[in-house]
C-alpha cells in the first residue's frame, strides 16, 4: 500500500526506498488502458521507484508487447485540482523531449480517476546506485557522464523545460549491445516549462521546489524574487559532477537555510584537490557552481561546448601518452642502432658498478628462547633491507623475493645469487632475551665467498632504531656507497616512540604475504588490520603502521565479493582513505606515504595514471 501522505507534496518531494501499490489492495492484475503492471511471485506489482506524488510499476504494453516504465497516481490525488495539473504536465514536459539521453513519455491517460503515462524503461542502474556501489568515478568516466546528461538539457532547453530536479537519482546509466554507455535522464516530476512563458528566461515561482543538496542558490529565494532556468540545471549538473568525482556533494547541511549559507562562503575546493581531480576540472566545476547565475555558461548548448572541449582534450591527452610511449621506443630503437658498440660498453661498466652494490637479505636464525619471538627475528630482516633499499646508490631485492631461502635450510649462495641477480648475500641470526637484543650479520661477497664481512651488534630493546641504523651505515660502508645528506638524517628517525607499538607492526611483517587462497588472504589481511588498529592506538603518529593499514584494507576490499555478508557492509576503500589521510597529516611527503598512496589508486581507484605519479614521488621521497 502507497504511504499515506497529505497535499504537502507540493513544496518537496522525498523518494521512497520502495514502491507501494496504489490506493487499494492488489489481488490481480492491474490494467490500465492496454498497460498491464508485472507482479511478482507472490502475486504483488513490481515496483521500480515511488515518491510522495507517484508510484511507478515495470509494465507490459500488451499491443506492442514491450516492457515500459508506468507511472501513476490514484484517485485522492488525482481529485487535486493542482496535483492533476503537475502530473500532466511532468507527462507534457517530458514528452516534449525527443532525445536519446532523456527517457521518452509514450502515452499518457486517465482511468477510473485514476491518471498514469507509461515511458521508456531504463534498464541499469542510477548514478546514485553507481557511486555507492564503486565509490568516486575515474575523471574520464565521469566527464562522459556529464556531457550525455549536456546533451539531454541541451534537448530539453530546446522544448523549453527546465529540470529543476537534476541529480544522481534522477539519472540512470545503461550499456547498449556493443557495450558502450548510455546516459538517461528520468523523473520530470518538479519541471517547468517556459515556451508559453511570455519571460523567455523562465517563469517565477515562489516556495522551494528540488532537492536542498543539488538546488541552486536562485531555487532558496523566497516569493520567487529570482528566475528559475537553464542555468539551474547547470549548477544542479555541476554538482552532480562533484559528486561523481568525490562520492559527496560540496555543500551538506541539515536544514535548507544551513545549505543556503554554505552556499555562500565559497566551494570547499580542498576537497577536489584531495581526490586528484585535475585543474581544468576544478576550473569547469568552478563556473558551473557560481552563486550568481551570470557567471555560469548561460545555456546547455554552451556548457556541452565547454564539457565536450575538455573530454576531447582528456582523450587527447591519453592518446598523446600512447603516442609519446610508441615514439621514445622507435627512438630507443634507433639509438641503440646509432650507439652500438659505445652504448653497450657504458651499459656494461654502469652495470657493473650497480652490481658492486646490490645485495639481497636472506632470513634470518631466530635464536629467541620464546617461540612466540619469532616475529621479531622476520621484522629485523625486513626492517635492515627496507632500510638498505632507501639508499639510492643501492639495488636491494626485496624480503618477499627471498622468503623461500629458509635459514635451517642448505644454502648455495652462487646459484641464490645467480637467480636473484645479485652480487652480496646478507645473512644472520636474531636473538631477543630479557629486554636486550643480539644481531650476528654475515655479508658474503659472491666473488669471494670464503672470507665474509662478520658483524655483532648488542643492545637494549630500547635502542633498537640505533642498532638498525648502525647496521646500515655498516653494510653502505663496506660497500663503498655514499649516503647522502637527507639519507644520512633519515636513518636517525624513529619510525615510533612506543616499542609495543613497534613490536604490533612487526608481527603484521611477519604475517605471510603469500597465500593459498582467497580465504587466507582476507584472514591474513583482518589479522593486519587488528594489529595495525592496536599499534595505532598506542601511537597515533606512527606513519609506517597506516600505510600498512590502508594496504590491508585495499586487499580486504578488493576482495569483499568472497566475504560474507556482515563484512561486505564494511566499506575498506573508505577506511584505507582514511589511514592515508592521516599518514599525510603526520608525514605528507614521506616516500612510503607516497608508495602506499600508488597501491591505493592502482589496485582500489584504478586511476593509473596518478598511481604512477605517486610511485615517482615515492622514488624520490624514499629517503624522507
Amino acid at each position: 500500500m502507497r504511504c499515506l501522505v497529505s497535499f504537502g507534496f507540493l513544496g518537496d518531494e522525498h523518494e521512497t526506498q520502495r514502491a507501494g501499490t496504489g490506493d487499494r489492495p492488489v489481488l490481480g492484475p492491474l490494467r490500465y488502458a492496454h498497460f498491464e503492471v508485472e507482479v511478482d511471485a507472490d502475486g504483488f506489482p513490481v515496483g521500480l521507484g515511488a515518491g510522495a506524488m507517484a508510484v511507478t510499476y515495470r509494465a507490459k504494453d500488451t499491443i506492442l508487447n514491450s516492457t515500459v516504465a508506468l507511472k501513476v497516481i490514484g484517485r485522492k490525488l488525482a481529485e487535486n485540482p493542482t496535483a492533476r495539473a503537475r502530473f500532466l504536465q511532468e507527462a507534457r514536459a517530458a514528452a516534449q523531449i525527443q532525445h536519446p539521453n532523456v527517457a521518452r513519455v509514450t502515452h499518457y491517460g486517465e482511468q477510473d480517476g485514476e491518471c498514469f503515462y507509461a515511458m521508456e524503461l531504463v534498464h541499469g542502474e542510477t548514478l546514485e546506485e553507481r557511486v555507492r556501489r564503486t565509490g568516486a568515478l575515474p575523471v574520464g568516466l565521469a566527464l562522459e557522464i556529464v556531457e550525455q546528461i549536456a546533451r539531454g538539457l541541451a534537448a530539453a532547453e530546446a522544448c523549453g523545460v527546465v529540470h529543476r530536479d537534476l541529480k544522481p537519482s534522477n539519472v540512470m546509466i545503461e550499456s547498449d549491445p556493443s557495450g558502450h554507455l548510455i546516459v538517461k535522464i528520468i523523473d520530470y516530476g518538479v519541471a517547468q516549462v517556459m515556451a508559453s512563458q511570455s519571460n523567455a528566461l523562465g517563469e517565477r515561482q515562489a516556495g522551494f521546489v528540488g532537492t536542498p543538496a543539488f538546488a541552486s542558490p536562485e531555487q532558496f529565494a523566497e516569493n520567487g524574487e529570482l528566475v528559475i532556468d537553464a542555468r539551474s540545471d547547470i549548477y544542479a549538473l555541476g554538482v552532480t559532477l562533484w559528486y561523481l568525482l568525490t562520492g559527496q556533494t560540496p555543500f551538506r547541511g541539515h536544514s535548507l537555510e544551513e545549505i543556503r549559507a554554505r552556499q555562500s562562503d565559497g566551494l570547499p575546493v580542498e576537497r577536489l584537490k584531495r581526490a586528484h581531480v585535475p585543474a581544468r576540472v576544478i576550473t569547469l566545476l568552478t563556473s558551473m557552481l557560481a552563486v550568481d547565475p551570470a557567471n555560469r555558461p548561460q545555456t546547455a548548448r554552451e556548457l556541452l561546448a565547454a564539457v565536450h572541449r575538455y573530454c576531447i582534450r582528456f582523450e587527447s591527452r591519453a592518446r598523446l601518452r600512447r603516442r609519446r610511449f610508441a615514439f621514445a621506443a622507435i627512438a630507443s630503437l634507433v639509438a641503440l642502432a646509432l650507439i652500438g658498440a659505445a652504448k653497450s660498453w657504458h651499459q656494461r661498466e654502469r652495470a657493473a658498478a650497480l652490481s658492486e652494490r646490490s645485495i639481497a637479505v636472506l632470513p634470518f636464525k631466530n635464536l629467541s628462547p620464546i617461540p612466540g619471538e619469532a616475529f621479531f627475528t622476520i621484522g629485523m630482516q625486513d626492517e635492515i633491507a627496507a632500510s638498505l633499499g632507501r639508499l639510492a646508490d643501492m639495488k636491494v631485492i626485496g624480503t618477499q623475493s627471498t622468503r623461500s631461502y629458509a635459514a635451517d635450510s642448505p644454502r648455495n649462495f652462487p646459484e641464490i645469487g645467480r637467480v636473484l641477480g645479485v652480487r652480496h648475500l646478507l645473512e644472520g641470526s636474531v636473538r631477543r632475551e630479557n629486554g636486550e637484543a643480539e644481531i650476528v650479520l654475515r655479508l658474503v661477497d659472491l666473488r669471494n665467498s670464503e672470507h665474509a664481512w662478520t658483524q655483532t651488534y648488542q643492545g637494549p630493546i630500547k635502542d633498537i632504531f640505533a642498532l638498525q641504523a648502525e647496521i646500515t651505515r655498516a653494510i653502505a660502508e663496506h660497500l663503498r656507497t655514499r649516503l647522502s645528506y637527507n639519507e644520512t638524517a633519515a636513518l636517525d628517525l624513529r619510525p615510533t616512540s612506543d616499542l609495543p607499538a613497534y613490536d604490533l607492526y612487526l608481527q603484521v611483517l611477519a604475517i605471510p604475504g603469500l597465500v593459498k587462497d582467497s580465504a587466507e588472504e582476507r584472514r591474513n589481511a583482518e589479522k593486519r588490520v587488528a594489529l595495525l588498529d592496536a599499534a595505532i592506538a598506542r601511537d597515533p603518529r606512527f606513519v609506517l603502521a597506516y600505510c600498512e593499514l590502508a594496504k590491508a584494507h585495499d586487499r580486504l576490499y578488493r576482495s569483499k565479493q568472497r566475504a560474507v555478508a556482515e563484512e561486505r557492509s564494511v566499506d575498506h576503500r573508505a577506511l584505507a582513505d582514511s589511514a592515508l589521510e592521516k599518514a599525510r597529516r603526520v608525514q605528507p611527503d614521506a616516500g612510503p606515504v607516497h608508495l602506499a598512496l600508488a597501491f591505493h589508486l592502482f589496485s582500489v581507484v584504478h586511476d593509473f595514471e596518478q598511481a604512477r605519479i605517486e610511485l615517482d614521488l615515492a622514488r624520490r621521497n624514499i629517503a624522507k
